[in-house]
């Protein structure tokens, strides 16, 4: 099981790196656009120009924040996250820090930076951020579902206090765990209890779960615009699930076709990658991948650190 930990883990920043620099741009072969199949270097216009190939983006760097709080403090702590938040928005200052955060993000760090409390420190957004970086709860806490509950509300206002993104978190989280406990790979069982678990914080859940099974049937793109795209959790997570359940194992094909998605793009890849990881394990993610992916044996190891919290060794 550790290897779906570490895998999980990796796929997340693998989608992140390979999207990052695209973001907001769909491109189709279909219609005579070249898509990306391989880390590349965003153009010089881009916000994350900086970066060379393989690097990740702010969904990446605020995941791997939110996971070494977990595993230095041996638990969740709002207070240590609240630390390492305010010194990760005074490191925005170095251009080789900056990931291209969003601005709710920025904006409530400003204010726990300035001495407001956690828990007024949130705007009212439902914005896929506070989804993402929630993964390191959803793998050490996958088998205790009170600590997991307790990780994912407090994470999420801290910067997002639209209550679907709890939602949205509690479904992403239970297809984690279906992954590591080996279950059937069984789209309808899968869609069912991604509603079940967001109910009552997003009802709209029931919605997007029938756009991605009807999108299933459909091609990519017309799929894609079915789901939507944009940076709305609900949007973002539905479109990484379609990915998911389309490629039905196959890497390359599911992480390429999230990153070249368009709208938040590399949100809905690490999103895939991290559930392709859960389910599939690291033998299932090619080895040319993780060569040239920023921190690579960083993440591999918090992938075992998660792996020893969630299942204490003898």
């Amino acid at each position: 099981m550790i290897d779906k930990f570490q895998a999980s883990m990796l796929g997340y920043a693998v989608g992140d790196a390979l999207a990052a620099p695209i973001e907001d741009v769909y491109r189709s072969a279909e219609e005579g656009e070249e898509p990306i199949t391989f880390y590349v270097k965003a153009f010089p216009s881009h916000p994350v120009s900086h970066l060379k190939p393989g690097q990740y983006s702010d969904e990446t760097q605020i995941m791997l924040l939110f996971a070494r709080s977990l595993v230095e403090k041996g638990g969740f702590s709002v207070d240590d996250l609240i630390h390492k938040l305010v010194d990760w928005f005074h490191g925005q200052k170095k251009r080789s820090e900056w990931r291209f955060p969003g601005n709710t993000l920025v904006k409530s760090c400003r204010k726990l930076a300035a001495g407001v409390p956690w828990s007024q420190a949130g705007h009212l957004s439902a914005g896929i951020n506070a989804v993402c970086r929630t993964l390191p709860y959803s793998l050490a806490y996958f088998r205790t579902l009170p600590l997991l509950k307790n990780a994912i509300d407090k994470s999420c206002r801290l910067t997002h206090t639209d209550q679907k993104v709890v939602g949205t978190s509690f479904a992403f989280s239970s297809i984690i765990a279906l992954g590591l406990e080996g279950s059937e790979f069984s789209p309808d069982f899968i869609m069912n209890r991604a509603i079940e678990k967001s109910q009552p914080f997003a009802t709209e859940m029931v919605k997007k779960m029938k756009a991605v099974k009807d999108s299933l049937k459909l091609d990519s793109r017309a799929a894609i615009e079915n789901i939507g795209n944009s940076g709305y959790c609900l949007d973002s997570f539905a479109a990484a699930l379609y990915w998911f359940l389309k490629s039905e194992g196959r890497f390359d094909e599911m992480i390429i076709g999230a990153a070249n998605s368009g709208g938040d793009a590399d949100a809905i890849a690490a999103m895939a990658g991290a559930l392709f990881g859960a389910w599939f394990g690291l033998g299932a993610i090619p080895e040319k991948w993780l060569g040239p992916l920023e921190d690579f044996q960083a993440i591999r190891q918090l992938g075992c650190d998660l792996y020893r919290m969630a299942v204490p060794q003898n």
